[in-house]
C-alpha cells in the first residue's frame, strides 16, 4: 500500500501569487491543478491579504495537501517589495499552520538545482524541465504558475514523496 501525497506549492508575491498541487510519485509526477491568484497592482494590502488567506483556504479544502512547499524570501534590493512579499508569506505560512499541513522551505537556488540540475539555472530551462516532468507540452501558464510547480516538485524529489 502507497501513501498518496498531494503537494501545494507556493509562489508568494506582491499581487500574484502562483500555486500548484502534484501529485503521484517523483518517478511519475503528476499536475493534479495550479493556478495564479492574480490581483491588481495598487491594491492594498489590506485587501489582498485577506483574499489570499480565503483563497488559500479554498485551495486547501479542495484539493487536500499533505504537505507545502514555499520559496524562502531572499534579499531584494527594493525593501518596500521585500516587504510586501514578506507579508505575503506570513498569510500563506498562518493559513498552512491553521490546516495542520508541514510546510518546506527552499531557497531559489536549491529549487532551480533540484528541478533543472543547477542552481545557476535560468528561467527557460527550469519552465522547460517543469514543462518535461509533468508533460505540460505547451500549455500556457504565467510564470508564478510554474515556480510553485517547481516548487511542489522540489518537496516531491527532495522528500520522496
Amino acid at each position: 500500500m502507497s501513501n498518496q501525497y498531494n503537494i501545494l506549492g507556493i509562489d508568494p508575491g506582491t499581487h500574484r501569487l502562483g500555486w500548484a498541487v502534484v501529485t503521484g510519485s517523483t518517478q511519475h509526477p503528476q499536475l493534479l491543478k495550479s493556478g495564479c491568484l492574480d490581483l491588481p497592482p495598487r491594491t492594498s494590502s489590506s485587501s489582498y491579504l485577506p483574499t489570499i488567506y480565503q483563497e488559500l483556504k479554498t485551495i486547501i479544502s479542495t484539493y487536500h495537501p499533505t504537505v507545502a512547499g514555499i520559496e524562502k524570501l531572499f534579499a531584494q534590493h527594493n525593501q518596500k517589495t521585500v516587504i510586501s512579499v514578506a507579508e505575503s508569506r506570513g498569510v500563506v505560512l498562518l493559513t498552512l499552520a491553521e490546516a495542520g499541513i508541514p510546510v518546506f522551505e527552499y531557497s531559489p537556488n536549491t529549487i532551480k538545482s533540484t528541478v533543472a540540475g543547477t542552481g545557476a539555472s535560468t528561467k527557460i530551462e527550469v519552465e522547460r524541465m517543469v514543462r518535461l516532468l509533468l508533460n505540460l507540452g505547451n500549455a500556457k501558464l504565467l510564470d508564478d504558475t510554474f515556480d510553485a510547480l517547481a516548487i511542489a516538485l522540489t518537496v516531491q524529489i527532495l522528500k520522496k514523496l
